[in-house]
């Protein structure tokens, strides 16, 4: 069986132009574009931005960003101004705190998808 390179989930954007807005101002880039999609990068890391919106889904989607240090991701997010940005559709729901054997602070992006900002691995 040959290496895997990297497994890239699918994101789902209720305003699709809000949601790049917001991952974007997060610090992801435009790697490649296709006719419904994006796919945004962070240092070798990122996912697919499709412009496709399914509520249940956009609900339980939950992903797990892990970085060395989850103060710096507080300061940048801080720096946001999430709430003024963006509305009710973004949300800060936690900022760092030990959870799990760790430190983790959790948002939302635009369309409800559940982001776990985690320190470590």
């Amino acid at each position: 069986m040959s290496k895997i390179n990297c497994i890239t989930p699918f994101v789902p954007a209720k305003d699709f132009e809000l949601s790049l807005r917001f991952y974007t101002d997060l610090g992801f880039t435009k790697v490649v574009a296709i006719e419904n999609a994006i796919r945004l990068g962070m240092e070798g890391n990122g996912f697919w931005l499709q412009n496709y919106y399914v509520e249940e889904w956009a609900n339980n989607v939950m992903l797990c960003l892990y970085v060395d240090d989850i103060e710096s991701w507080w300061s940048k997010i801080n720096s946001l101004n999430i709430k003024e940005r963006f509305g009710d559709t973004a949300r800060v729901l936690s900022s760092p705190h030990d959870q799990e054997g760790g430190r983790m602070m959790q948002i939302t992006d635009p369309s409800g998808v559940l982001w776990h900002i985690r320190e470590g691995i």
